[in-house]
């Protein structure tokens, strides 16, 4: 099993999309796979997914009350998701120290299981490092962002996480941004891909669907791909794309009786 946890310097980057989304493509091509929020005080996988609630989470498994196979759901394409509560009530009561041995638990029904990590670097973002044996790191393209990563870097680094590289998120081709190198001079990281701002994203988040199901030939899910290729080092299937056909098509189509291939 390959726990990697998908982590961030600040928050705003467009982290737990690409986890969401990652997991999904793995899981399109058989994989198995275990999607854990364990950003706890601010969850937002199960809302991506138009999830409202769920009875048991990753909370009730940081508090001892149940193992984590209790807390784990089935989503979209077999994938599988722990979700963390959207109450906030209970979180100063959580132990963190539970996680690791927590995500451990999942071997013997995921082939790949992906930490969704709080943003910046705090206590739950430690452990939720700290559970993982490899990290992906995600920016965007700005001295913020970046200068913020380092310190992610540097913990991960210390903490025998094996840093896999970094994904630059939301870039939108301006001259003044953070140039490819300089990111990975700066980073001492490899970019694995770097995903372009896209209206498609922000669109599926709106509508509670995620990206490669919405809009699977849109940019930013073709790069998502990519980033699945990456790490698996096999080679994605495409999905099908359907011809949108023309009115007068249609119209030609009805009168002559023509039907479409099943």
């Amino acid at each position: 099993m390959r726990s990697i946890v998908i982590a961030s310097g600040k928050g705003g980057v467009g982290k737990t999309s690409i986890a969401l989304n990652l997991g999904l493509v793995l899981a399109q091509q058989g994989k198995r796979v275990v999607i854990v929020d364990a950003d706890v005080s601010m969850a937002n996988v199960g809302i991506m997914l138009g999830i409202e609630r769920a009875p048991i989470s990753l909370h009730n498994v940081l508090m001892g009350e149940t193992n984590i196979r209790d807390a784990v759901y089935e989503g979209p394409y077999k994938l599988k998701y722990v979700p963390s509560s959207l109450s906030l009530e209970r979180v100063k009561r959580l132990s963190m120290e539970r996680l690791k041995g927590a995500i451990a638990d999942l071997e013997p029904i995921a082939d790949y299981v992906i930490i969704d990590s709080p943003p910046s670097l705090n206590r739950e973002t430690e452990y939720a490092l700290m559970a993982a044996k490899e990290m992906l790191l995600v920016v965007t393209p700005d001295p913020a962002s970046l200068a913020d990563a380092l310190k992610v870097l540097n913990f991960a680094s210390k903490n025998s996480v094996s840093v896999m590289g970094i994904v630059i998120n939301m870039s939108i081709g301006d001259k003044n941004e953070v140039k490819k190198d300089d990111v990975e001079t700066l980073l001492s990281s490899q970019v694995v891909v770097s995903i372009p701002e896209d209206m498609e994203m922000r669109r599926a988040t709106i509508a509670q669907v995620p990206l490669v199901m919405r809009s699977p030939q849109s940019p930013s899910a073709k790069k998502i791909r990519e980033l699945a290729a990456a790490i698996t080092g096999e080679a994605v299937i495409q999905p099908e794309t359907k011809v949108k056909k023309s009115l007068l098509r249609k119209i030609i189509d009805f009168l002559t009786g023509r039907k479409d291939p099943q």
